[in-house]
């Protein structure tokens, strides 16, 4: 097994916190939260951990351009605009939908950090995907730049080392607090974070934590495939001295809503109960989502009470600000 090179630009590790008035709310659970939304400022959220090791590989492959994918309130798209701006790279963010005329939430940041941006409507983005990639790269070439691209949420093969270290870090957390087993639930999307805890968890010396993904997008199926593929591309890649199976792979399903990004009424619900008995911010399109699943399951008593239940807080506050309306309520 070897690791790549990374960049250290988190702020590492994040706290683990247990959630005190939150639990005695729920009926004396044991809840806890992983704090990956105290990465750093600008680049906070689960996303840095991932793009630390794909810009270095874009530096030690003498790139000055970063091209990405995502929605206009993508927070892996600000965070990738953020440490573009700090390493003095150029930063080209491939929108869908088509962002709006004045810039909110993470989106004001990626124009205030001077990335650049081309919109899409979802349709024809996900239609003509790899021609609009290709030919934004073919383009940066022409101009004379020399690009590198990674997709939404740098799910690559590459970026899921951001959450193979964290399980690490993850574990020492825990055992210093002496929990020996707990659930741990995150929300999933792109892949890249939940493959890295699925195969970080495989490599610690004592995993403490059973894993479950709660899926923010896309069905079940999906998330099998590309999480599947992730890891085991990993692995032959790094020569990770593990064995992947997608009986491994756990998911609280029910969580999406509407579609993607579209906030509901139990998310917007969970946001506000956790800001108002912790403190603590989510954010209507990945969070809250997935703090849905581990509030219903402690509800049930299936989380929280025969053993802790940890909740990876994988950040997002910026989109919250393009949401006023909704949040207030």
């Amino acid at each position: 097994m070897f690791e790549p090179q990374r960049i250290p630009l988190a702020h590492l590790p994040t706290p683990l916190v247990k959630l005190e008035r939150l639990g005695r709310a729920l009926g004396g659970a044991e809840i806890w939260m992983k704090r990956d939304d105290l990465t750093g400022l600008e680049v906070s959220g689960n996303k840095i951990r991932n793009l630390e090791y794909v810009v270095a590989d874009a530096l030690a492959d003498d790139c000055d351009t970063l091209v990405t994918e995502g929605t206009p309130q993508s927070n892996h798209c600000r965070a990738t605009a953020a440490v573009c701006a700090r390493l003095g790279l150029h930063c080209v963010l491939l929108f869908r939908p088509e962002a709006p005329a004045s810039p909110t939430g993470n989106h004001l940041l990626d124009v205030l950090f001077g990335a650049e941006s081309r919109s899409w409507s979802r349709e024809e983005f996900s239609a003509r995907r790899e021609t609009i990639v290709n030919t934004t790269l073919a383009e940066l070439h022409a101009a004379g730049r020399r690009p590198r691209w990674t997709p939404s949420g740098a799910a690559e093969p590459l970026g899921c080392w951001g959450y193979i270290r964290a399980m690490r870090e993850l574990t020492q957390q825990l055992g210093e607090v002496g929990i020996a087993r707990c659930d741990l639930l995150l929300a999933v999307s792109s892949g890249a974070t939940y493959a890295g805890v699925v195969l970080g968890n495989l490599l610690v010396e004592k995993p403490a934590a059973e894993v479950w993904a709660v899926p923010v997008s896309d069905d079940v199926s999906y998330h099998v495939a590309n999480v599947g593929r992730l890891c085991s591309a990993a692995i032959l890649r790094y020569d990770l001295p593990v064995e992947y199976r997608d009986e491994l792979l756990r998911f609280l399903d029910g969580y999406v809503g509407a579609d993607y990004a579209v906030p509901y009424p139990a998310a917007l619900d969970a946001l506000r109960l956790l800001a108002r008995t912790e403190g603590i911010i989510l954010d209507p399109v990945y969070t809250a989502k997935a703090f849905c699943a581990l509030l219903d399951g402690v509800r049930a008593r299936r989380f929280g009470f025969d053993r802790p239940v940890v909740f990876l807080q994988t950040g997002g506050i910026f989109s919250d600000l393009a949401w006023p309306e909704l949040l207030v309520g």
